[in-house]
């Protein structure tokens, strides 16, 4: 028996389902697994179970609080290998790494330029950013990138070496069956686009498609699911190009919400500048609901462009609205699209396949250990 410690988030998004299920992957498996989870959800709370689940003592471990609390549970559980996600990332390192933990993974989600387009920081504040997870990274044993697009910007930008990087997609569990989702009647001429209000996703580029689009089809209409800090500037915009009434603003919605919605629509659509991997994809291709994004980064490594969805020029509003005419009017292909969409999603990124094909790789790290040791 082996132990993991797991930091993830405690709510139903994808990731954190993810996370979840590895947990209960490898305790299936005989392991003992302790999820650490933040500190403002304390019904979560159950150490007696396997996997067990703490909470830190703070909403993000970031405090001196969190790395004496992470310290007593290493010595407490002697874990064997520790995987930190998101805001978990430098205290879940930093102590494993101290106390000799054989295996630090960490979850690299989010590629750099995303961070550059959407941040306000200072160019200096910036560059410390980097320099502080550049130092992370090599007290990590192994980093797991969502995308071949993640590995390669984690390599290029944080100079973490190639020995250390996997690829793992992120996975999702099947729709159909947790929701019993269905696709009987999609509403006509209808989009959604789901992701932060922020630069790197170029909602606004679709706005912009949407505007050359009306002419031809006056009831279209696009959902834009997500909150951020571009909204305003967005709304702003679709009333100076004439498309108001064609563009609503929902806000953040349950995740079986966005899944509806997208079962719902006649397309979705992924306009971004910047995406390691898009989650929003895979969402989409499970409810069998063709995808028109942007060929950039982990968009590239899942919509299969001509098969289950189109890809274009990230900002591009007129080729992108090219071939959101393309499938509107054509029920056919549309139909085969969502057709691949689904087989696409159930071969490769349904999660207990992922998550089964996970858990082997971690406990083959079990056991290894690198060549030199703190404090030797």
């Amino acid at each position: 028996m082996r132990t993991y410690f797991i930091a993830t988030g405690w709510n139903n998004r994808p990731v954190s389902q993810h996370s979840r299920a590895l947990a209960h992957a490898l305790a299936d498996r005989g392991h003992r697994v302790v999820l650490l989870v933040p500190g403002n959800v304390p019904e979560a709370r159950s150490p007696s179970t396997n996997p067990a689940v703490l909470n830190w003592p703070s909403p993000r471990p970031r405090h001196f609080r969190d790395v004496k609390f992470l310290f007593r549970l290493a010595r407490k559980y002697r874990p064997d290998c520790m995987v930190a996600n998101f805001g978990a990332t430098n205290v879940m390192t930093l102590v494993g790494y101290l106390t000799r933990v054989k295996g630090r993974v960490d979850w690299y989600h989010t590629l750099s330029s995303q961070l550059e387009a959407d941040s306000s920081v200072s160019a200096i504040r910036g560059w410390i950013q980097v320099i502080r997870r550049c130092l992370v990274y090599k007290l990590a044993t192994h980093v797991v990138c969502n995308s071949q697009a993640a590995l390669e910007d984690v390599k290029a930008v944080y100079r973490v070496p190639d020995h250390k990087c996997h690829v793992f997609h992120n996975a999702l569990e099947d729709p159909i069956k947790r929701y019993g989702l269905t696709a009987v009647d999609r509403q006509p001429n209808r989009l959604v686009c789901v992701g932060r209000l922020e630069p790197s996703k170029g909602q606004d580029v679709l706005i912009k498609s949407i505007a050359i689009l009306k002419d031809q089809f006056p009831d279209i209409r696009v959902d834009f699911v997500g909150k951020g800090s571009s909204k305003q500037a967005y709304v702003a915009l679709a009333e100076n190009l004439g498309v108001k009434e064609n563009c609503h603003f929902r806000g953040s919605l349950s995740h079986m919400d966005v899944l509806h919605s997208m079962a719902l629509a006649t397309l979705t659509v992924v306009p971004s500048r910047h995406e390691a991997f898009g989650l929003v994809n895979i969402e989409s291709l499970a409810a069998g609901t063709p995808v028109v994004g942007s060929h950039t980064g982990g968009i590239s490594e899942i919509v299969r462009s001509g098969v289950d969805g189109f890809l274009v020029t990230p900002g591009d509003s007129a080729a992108l609205a090219e071939r959101i005419a393309e499938l509107l009017q054509n029920p056919a292909l549309r139909e085969a699209m969502a057709v691949q969409a689904r087989k696409r999603f159930l071969a490769i990124f349904e999660q207990q396949l992922a998550v089964s094909k996970q858990a082997d790789w971690f406990e083959s790290l079990s056991g290894k250990n690198e060549s030199k040791q703190p404090f030797a």
